[in-house]
């Protein structure tokens, strides 16, 4: 039951930020800032995008680590 119980969390933290990523993908601009930088100004400044079409491969990035905090962590 345990082992069962694992592949679903694992499973729902894989799917949940893509499908949520999948739904946003209709209105999100062309181009998706990925880094901010501070201007000297007060404010903060888009210094790198990526295309509107690369945007949903951001709804892995908890899904992974996810897999490296439990791989370090869960063998004890």
């Amino acid at each position: 039951m345990k082992y069962n119980k694992r592949i679903i969390i694992d499973i729902l933290i894989l799917v949940i930020p893509v499908i949520i990523m999948i739904f946003l993908m209709p209105v999100l601009p062309e181009k998706v800032p990925i880094q901010w930088t501070f201007s000297g100004e007060n404010k903060f400044v888009a210094s790198r995008f990526i295309d509107k079409k690369y945007a949903f491969l951001l709804g892995l990035i908890p899904f992974v680590l996810y897999q490296i905090i439990k791989f370090k962590y869960g063998r004890k």
